[in-house]
């Protein structure tokens, strides 16, 4: 008797042990984000076409039953990638990982409701009031939505008059939130800190840099910003952010299909009289959906009157750069978020006119670029690792901050030399053209096949200024007799100083 007792509480044990439960974590308690660039990493961001993607690690407490269970994590990203989630912590180790895609939203509210009875709420043609029927919904959600009620089979919002469905409930499976789920066991009940990690698009960044010349034109004072995007519906509160800066090896991944297309309602019969007819144009379905959110605009965030302090100095990464956000920081859903990156007062900078031109490119008194060159060192008041971005240039005035010009910079490494766009020129101007045939007296013949160009620059200022005149591309054969000729990033580059009201000329060869 007592043998048969034991028997019959193992197999009730191991009942137990076999039955699933099923145990949901709603949020994190704590979260992390790492910020990676698009490929590109310029340009302005659209919120629904981000190019960048985000290492997030989030730090949840979930009560694990005893034996078998079901783990669903709720409000992950809805750009997750499945096959990067790792958990960490749990006593089991994860048996089994799974990525719901069944989100809540019009579409999908009807197809988990198909063959179910709802509730059809219509206007009464005759009477104008309101009124509610039983309905069941036979096909949809697309091309249309069919019911089947008390006078027939319909098609939804086809009366002319408006038209809604109630529902029940939720179907089963159905979460407002996207979810991952793993399966796990425990042999006791306890209570884990687990450790959630995985990659996930829809998110970006981008650097903005804000420059202000001083009064005597000899430095600048540079602000930068830091702004994040993210894409999904999810809301990341007092996250602890970081961004990295370089090129990462990426392979392109298939986001994960939609469970049910959109819902588009279309009105039946077809193929009668009226099939020519202008199609109607009817309210968004979205109105029928249980909950929702819409997609929002953003304006620019104006410049700040005092910028914060920026965060500490950039960390290597191997060959890339990572920016730690210094205080937790809610990056919310669908939107941007501005943080300081580096603030150094007092930077020197010299002016110089600029513009590339090109063997045998015919040019007439075009005028020059006006940029600000930085030296990207300590000596030069700087010495950080700068990430690519736009640039204003502001010039201090007593009435104000004039701004004087928009640019862009690529990524900037230590020792480098930093462009601010200022501007352009109509008095600092320059003319080319190709040498006529025969030689000069006193000048070399030129080498069979070889051509020659002549290039005018023209400054009628009223005070010295100092060119740049990129030649061609990195690593053609240019040669030109000339001591202000030499390579910069490997090329041809004429650097002649001109006093006011002077001229100066080049003659090359290509």
């Amino acid at each position: 008797m007592r043998r048969l007792l034991l028997l019959a509480a193992a197999l009730l044990a191991g009942r137990a042990e076999a039955q699933t439960t099923t145990v949901t974590s709603s949020a994190p308690d704590h979260v992390a984000l790492t910020v990676y660039r698009a490929p590109d990493g310029s340009g302005v961001m659209n919120l629904r076409y981000l190019g960048g993607f985000a290492l997030v690690t989030e730090i949840r407490r979930v009560r694990l039953p005893r034996g078998t269970a079901v783990l669903r994590f709720e409000g992950v990203a809805k750009g997750i990638v499945p096959v990067s989630a790792v958990v960490d912590g749990l006593p089991g180790g994860t048996i089994e990982k799974n990525r719901d895609a069944r989100l809540l939203s019009p579409a999908s509210l009807v197809d988990g409701t198909l063959g179910r009875e709802v509730t059809l709420t219509r206007t009464d043609k005759a009477t104008g009031r309101q009124l509610s029927e039983p309905a069941t919904i036979v096909a949809g959600p697309a091309p249309g939505v069919i019911l089947r009620t008390m006078a027939g089979i319909e098609a939804l919002r086809c009366s002319g008059l408006a038209e809604r469905l109630n529902f029940a409930g939720v179907p089963a499976n159905l979460s407002s939130k996207p979810v991952l789920s793993v399966t796990t066991r425990s042999r006791t009940a306890r209570t884990a800190t687990v450790r959630l990690s995985y990659l996930a698009s829809g998110f970006d960044w981008r650097a903005s840099y804000v420059a202000t010349l001083a009064t005597d034109r000899q430095s600048i004072d540079l602000f930068a910003w830091l702004t994040l995007a993210n894409g999904n519906p999810e809301i990341f509160a007092d996250a602890d952010v970081q961004a990295v800066a370089g090129r990462l090896n990426r392979v392109a991944i298939r986001a994960i299909p939609a469970e049910a297309g959109a819902l588009r309602l279309v009105c039946y019969p077809l193929g009668t009289t009226t099939s020519d007819l202008r199609e109607a144009q009817f309210e968004p379905a979205d109105e029928i959906v249980v909950t929702g959110s819409r997609m929002m605009a953003f304006a620019p965030l104006p410049a700040p009157v005092a910028p914060p302090p920026p965060p500490p100095p950039p960390e290597d990464l191997g060959d890339l750069k990572l920016y730690r956000v210094p205080a937790p920081t809610t990056v919310a859903a669908r939107g941007q978020k501005q943080v300081a990156l580096l603030a150094q007062r007092d930077v020197p900078v010299e002016r110089r006119y600029r513009r590339s031109v090109y063997p045998g490119q015919l040019l007439s008194e075009v005028p020059t670029a006006i940029v600000l060159m930085l030296k990207n060192d300590q000596q030069g008041g700087l010495g950080v690792p700068l990430p690519a971005g736009g640039t204003a240039l502001y010039t201090a005035r007593p009435s104000g901050r004039l701004l004087l010009g928009l640019g862009a910079i690529t990524d900037r490494a230590v020792g480098e030399t930093v462009r601010l766009a200022a501007g352009s020129s109509n008095q600092v101007t320059l003319t080319q053209t190709n040498a006529a045939p025969g030689t000069p007296p006193g000048v070399a013949a030129p080498a069979e096949g070889s051509r020659e160009a002549i290039l005018t620059a023209v400054n009628a200022t009223s005070f010295a200024v100092n060119l740049d005149i990129p030649i061609g591309a990195a690593g053609q054969k240019i040669t030109a007799e000339d001591h202000y000729v030499s390579r910069t990033d490997g090329i041809v580059t004429w650097s002649p100083q001109l006093p006011a009201g002077s001229h100066a000329e080049l003659r090359y060869r290509y």
